[in-house]
């Protein structure tokens, strides 16, 4: 059984593998994986924000001591990938008019950096090539963000490659209103479900 700390902005490492009921070494790899993220404080220790420690739990389905239960926002988060434009726009909307956050981003590099920061439950690919291209490379080998799921919004002679890449769910275009949101929300659902190892 968890016991709770006083309320604070911002945890210890040591701190945080107490919440998290884990060794603070694993605390430790896990942010040199960038899998939980910390700053440095002048004198060079480590220190979680308090969002973002009840975010990880949230993420990987950890129990939620009472104190932090405040700290994260219940809704989803998708991070949006394609190039600027209605395409994009669109799907946000959908997202958003579904309860769920949704944060626009450029392919490739930017994506990744994107993602990094947003700590999306999901990531949409809007009209991406075949293979998922530069994006989906990225996430999947990047520690933190390859357990992630991806759906794509993308054209019809795409779907197989995309579902061959390793694409959740791929929803060929045009997209019927609401259908871009139920499969955003069965894949999180389905990668909630699924154990996630702890290092």
């Amino acid at each position: 059984m968890l016991r709770s700390l006083p309320m604070r902005r911002f945890y210890t490492t040591f701190e945080a593998a107490h919440v998290l009921g884990v060794s603070l070494p694993t605390v430790v790899n896990w942010i040199k994986a960038r899998r939980l993220k910390a700053h440095r404080t002048p004198g060079g220790h480590r220190r979680i924000a308090r969002e973002e420690l009840a975010s990880f739990m949230s993420r990987h389905g950890m129990p939620m001591p009472a104190d932090l239960a405040d700290a994260v926002d219940a809704r989803r988060k998708a991070l949006v990938v394609g190039e600027a434009g209605a395409a994009v726009d669109h799907v946000v909307l959908q997202l958003q008019e579904a309860g769920i956050v949704a944060h626009p981003s450029g392919p490739g590099f930017a994506a990744g950096l994107a993602a990094a920061r947003f700590s999306p439950d999901l990531v949409v690919l809007v009209d991406p090539p075949a293979d998922g291209g530069d994006t989906l490379a990225g996430l999947r080998g990047d520690p933190g963000l390859a357990s992630v799921p991806v759906v794509a919004a993308a054209r019809a002679e795409h779907v197989q490659g995309l579902r061959a890449a390793g694409v959740e769910l791929v929803l060929a275009s045009p997209i019927p209103d609401g259908a871009l949101a139920a499969a955003a929300a069965q894949a999180v659902a389905a990668a909630a479900a699924t154990p996630r190892r702890r290092s």
